[in-house]
């Protein structure tokens, strides 16, 4: 049985420190291969549309704009078909809900959920097909 592509994956949060974390917890998934990272929204737009990733791991807070706005962005009339997973301090309801209707599909409050956004990477990996939409409660 022929095996699966890899599943590429872009990183998005202005903290180096995060994303080398995440970087370390997801060199360890066999299915899945960090494609790039960005520390601001301009950076983030730009790479989302030219490197295609299947997933992407995104902050809200960021020193050039958000997170949201680049859910706008890539979400919007140039579609992205990349799979969305909010982390961020600021897991409150509205954000929450905004990032919902922009089309993100997971939403961690990175203080308590960070290792559950990796397991969903892996989940991800190994899916053969787009799942139904699951946001998670900050």
């Amino acid at each position: 049985m022929k095996r699966a592509a890899r599943k590429k994956v872009l990183l998005v949060d202005d903290s180096r420190i995060v994303r080398d974390r995440l970087l370390e917890l997801i060199s360890e998934l066999p299915d899945v291969e960090v494609i790039g990272e960005a520390a601001g929204a301009t950076e983030a737009i730009r790479k989302i549309r030219r490197l295609r990733p299947d997933i992407v791991i995104l902050d809200i807070s960021m020193p050039d704009g958000n997170g949201i706005q680049v859910l706008e962005a890539v979400k919007g009339p140039r579609r992205s078909r990349s799979r969305i997973i909010m982390l961020t301090n600021f897991a409150h309801e509205p954000y929450r809900e905004r990032c919902l209707e922009l089309g993100a599909e997971y939403f961690f409050d990175k203080s308590a959920q960070f290792e559950e956004a990796v397991d969903v990477i892996d989940e991800l990996s190994h899916a053969p097909c787009r799942p139904a939409a699951r946001l998670l409660r900050s």
